[in-house]
C-alpha cells in the first residue's frame, strides 16, 4: 500500500486504536486542498553545504516529521520576488539542512497547492507546464504522457526573475523534505530553476520555465511559472518596455524571433493574451 501511495502522491496510515484514528482523520483533513500533484526529481549535482554556523541537524526521519508538523497546525523592473504563503494551509516547519546524508528530497512526489479564483470559482493560470514533448503539427495523435508531471530542478543558485507587465503564476508546495531542505538553507532571495525532460525539439531537458523559491518568511516553498525560456525571454520585453518604449528595432525584432525558435507552439496564446 505504501508504494502505490507513493506512486499517487499520498500516503497510507496503520490505525492500532481509537486514538490513533482520530488522529489519522485529523491528518486527512489537513490534507483536504486543492492541488495537483507534482514529481520533483533533482538532477545535477548537489548544492554546496552551507557554513556551519547556517546549518541545523534534523535529527530521525526527515518524512516522519514533516507529517507529525504539519498535521498540528503580480508584478514590478526586474525585481526579486518572495512573500510569504497565505492561507490555513499547514506551513513547512523551519527544520533547518538535512543531515546524515539523506536524499529523500531527490525525488518527491507532492501537492502543489492552486488557488480557486473567487469571482469564477475554479483555477485560473497565465501559464501551463511545458508537455514532455514537441509538438508535431502532423502527428495523428499525441504521446502518452504521465498522470503527474515530473518536473526535473537544478540545484544552483539564481536570481528570481519577474517584469513589470508580465504575469507569473505563484504555487505553495506541499511540505515535504524537498521544502524542508530548501528552507533550511535560508536563502530566500535565490531560487532553483525547473526543467520538463523533453520539452525541446531534441528532447533534451530543455529551457527553465520557473523556480523554486523559499518565501521570505522562510515558512513555505513556493514554484514560480513563467513563459518557457524566461531567462532569454524576460530580459527582451524589459529592454522593449523601457528602452525601446514598444517600438522595437531590427535587432530586437531578431533575437525575439530566435527565442520563438526555441518556445513550444502552445505557448503562442498565452503569450499573446499576457502582452496584450
Amino acid at each position: 500500500i505504501d508504494a502505490m501511495c507513493e506512486v499517487t502522491g499520498g500516503r497510507s496510515y496503520a490505525v492500532t486504536s481509537n486514538r490513533v484514528l482520530h488522529q489519522c482523520i485529523e491528518s486527512l483533513v489537513q490534507k483536504l486542498q486543492s492541488g495537483v500533484v507534482i514529481h520533483f526529481e533533482k538532477i545535477g549535482s548537489d548544492p554546496p553545504l552551507l557554513p556551519d554556523t547556517d546549518m541545523v541537524e534534523v535529527v530521525g526521519d526527515i518524512t516522519k516529521e514533516v507529517e507529525t508538523v504539519a498535521g498540528k497546525f503580480v508584478a514590478g523592473g526586474l525585481v526579486s520576488v518572495g512573500g510569504g504563503g497565505g492561507g490555513s494551509r499547514p506551513h513547512t516547519p523551519n527544520a533547518g539542512q538535512v543531515g546524515g546524508g539523506n536524499t529523500a528530497w531527490h525525488s518527491c512526489r507532492k501537492l502543489i497547492y492552486v488557488q480557486r479564483s473567487a469571482q469564477k470559482g475554479f483555477a485560473v493560470g497565465f501559464w501551463p507546464l511545458p508537455e514532455a514533448f514537441w509538438p508535431d503539427v502532423s502527428a495523428h495523435t499525441l504521446p502518452q504522457r504521465s498522470a503527474h508531471p515530473t518536473l526535473k530542478f537544478t540545484c544552483t543558485n539564481q536570481e528570481p526573475m519577474v517584469i513589470e507587465n508580465l504575469p507569473f503564476d505563484k504555487y505553495e508546495l506541499e511540505p515535504s523534505p524537498l521544502t524542508l531542505f530548501i528552507l533550511g538553507r535560508k536563502q530566500p532571495n535565490f531560487c532553483w530553476q525547473v526543467f520538463i525532460q523533453g520539452s525541446t525539439k531534441n528532447g533534451d531537458t530543455g529551457h527553465p520555465f520557473g523556480y523554486l523559491k523559499a518565501s521570505t518568511n522562510l515558512l513555505t516553498v513556493n514554484l514560480f511559472v513563467l513563459p518557457y525560456n524566461y531567462p532569454m525571454l524576460l530580459p527582451l520585453l524589459d529592454d522593449l518596455f523601457k528602452a525601446h518604449r514598444l517600438k522595437p528595432t531590427n535587432e530586437w525584432r531578431t533575437q525575439f524571433h530566435n527565442y520563438l525558435r526555441t518556445m513550444p507552439t502552445y505557448y503562442a496564446g498565452p503569450l499573446r493574451r499576457a502582452l496584450s
